[in-house]
């Protein structure tokens, strides 16, 4: 096969934009609340658990919607969803610190999630995962690490424009951020490679057809497309269906739980606002680091060995923060647990797609993701630790079990392809 090396492929402004999408998506919908959550709390008098549950109503509807945008993508392509999203999810943001209701702020919030959605979650990893196949984990990997850099970034921007211009005025410049993605999305994506006469990493499509198969690890790409028909009866009778699914949920149940309410934590246990804000950046930021370096090595090893060894690492980093007088315990717990809860979104979508193939990609995802609305729970767990204990301790505990189940779970999984 011959590659076309006149030019960067195209595949990767895709990427740039997933990355962006990720970026914008992850950021205002959950990374911003480290720096809402207390002046919301001081401006209308509501407790943590209250808010909190704004995410837990948020998080349902928005994975009832990702199966529905998983079914519009087949239809409609993601150029015009992100569009869409990218709207609705800014107005939403505006709207947000302007609620003098609970049930206005969790409409609004709902409303976000809603839009966040359109332009990030399935939508973004399906038109990554239609460009790549043999750098599928780098591309992944790449494009979700703008969820963990907008934990690097997003907060402190929103607590900088917070301190100098108010929530209100703060969410209005952040939200006609979100909505000026809109356009250009439009103008960057195109859905499949095969739409400018190239194939999976750059191949040229004559070359393909005049040789042998992309080739994926033990598999080929043709050997998937070739296997009997997926159906939802068929995907509810895999083993391996259930096990990444429910895995990854409880992944994800911690990792929300500790990440969204981390800069919290850090000024309950005595440091400074803006220091607990800079801790938590920090620990986004490896994050970001983790995701690039997880999906990259499911590239090279088995999925299901790199995603067991991940959640081992998550085990060992939550424990570091049960040592809350220990600086080096708690640098550990920053830079180990913000690598390893990093690659949990990049190496999910790598997972689906090693398995299942490229062109199911979208009809699996779309039914595993509804196993990830359980990460709800870890909002709970951590707003209801906090009220109970005045300490997030407690949940950090569950979070721990949980994370160890889903090691189990993961290396019991026979093969990944």
């Amino acid at each position: 096969m011959s590659d076309n090396k006149h030019r960067i492929y195209y595949g990767w402004y895709i990427a740039g934009i997933a990355f962006t999408s990720y970026f914008l998506s992850t950021g205002t919908g959950f990374y911003a609340f480290n720096a809402i959550l207390e002046p919301l709390c001081r401006l209308r008098g509501w407790s943590r658990t209250d808010i909190n549950f704004a995410l837990v109503i948020g998080t349902i509807f928005s994975f009832i919607c990702q199966y529905i945008y998983g079914t519009l993508l087949n239809k409609t392509g993601g150029r015009i969803l992100m569009c869409i999203g990218s709207m609705v999810a800014g107005l939403a943001f505006i709207c947000i610190p302007r609620a003098l209701h609970l049930w206005q702020f969790y409409l609004f919030y709902t409303i976000l999630f809603i839009g966040n959605g359109a332009y990030g979650g399935i939508v973004a990893s399906t038109i990554v995962n239609n460009w790549f196949l043999q750098k599928r984990g780098k591309a992944l990997g790449l494009a979700t690490a703008g969820m963990s850099l907008s934990g690097a970034i997003l907060p402190i921007v929103v607590l900088m424009l917070i301190h100098f211009t108010g929530l209100s005025n703060a969410a209005l410049i952040i939200g006609l951020v979100i909505i000026s993605f809109g356009p250009i999305a439009w103008h960057v994506v195109r859905d499949w490679p095969e739409e400018i006469g190239l194939g999976p990493d750059g191949v040229i499509l004559e070359s393909m057809a005049a040789k042998q198969p992309v080739r994926l690890g033990k598999t080929t790409e043709a050997d998937i497309s070739r296997s009997s028909e997926l159906s939802l009866a068929g995907l509810l009778q895999n083993s391996i269906f259930w096990k990444i699914g429910v895995s990854f949920a409880l992944l994800m149940i911690g990792t929300v739980g500790v990440m969204s309410q981390l800069k919290p934590r850090f000024a309950d246990i005595g440091y400074s606002h803006m220091t607990a804000m800079a801790m938590m950046g920090l620990t986004a930021l490896t994050g970001a680091v983790g995701k690039y370096v997880w999906g990259s090595l499911c590239d090279r090893f088995q999925a299901r060995h790199v995603a067991s060894i991940m959640a081992l690492s998550n085990v060992v980093g939550l424990g570091l923060a049960l040592f809350e007088n220990s600086k080096i315990a708690l640098s550990g717990f920053i830079i180990l647990y913000g690598f390893s809860m990093g690659g949990t979104m990049s190496v999910y979508p790598v997972m689906v797609a090693s398995v299942f193939g490229r062109k199911n990609f979208t009809y699996v995802l779309r039914f595993v993701s509804i196993f990830l609305s359980f990460q709800l729970i870890g909002y709970l767990v951590a707003g209801m630790s906090f009220d109970f204990t005045g300490s997030y301790d407690a949940a950090y505990l569950i979070y721990i079990i949980l994370d160890i189940f889903a090691a189990l779970l993961l290396f019991s999984i026979k093969s990944s392809r």
